[in-house]
């Protein structure tokens, strides 16, 4: 009994401690910027695209990363 519980001990330590020593993707290490439209005189809404209708009446669109437009507080626009 005692050999059965040091090798599901010496699994558990290895499965936790291994997965951690191993080398991150490269895609993992380095992350895409996301960038979004904003309407800056017309609302605090942000769109992924130019052509959203959310933005058909504004008179001047601005490109911004993701993370710049969270940060002001900006949310998503419900058309997307």
């Amino acid at each position: 009994m005692t050999k059965l519980k040091r090798i599901a001990l010496t699994m558990m330590v290895v499965f936790t401690f291994g997965g951690g020593l191993t080398a991150l993707p490269p895609e993992t290490v380095q992350a895409r910027t996301t960038y979004v439209w904003i309407a800056p005189k017309y609302g605090k809404k942000y769109h992924y695209n130019r052509s959203c209708r959310g933005l058909n009446h504004a008179s001047r669109t601005k490109r911004v990363k993701l993370s710049w437009a969270k940060r002001h507080y900006y949310k998503l626009c419900k058309w997307g």
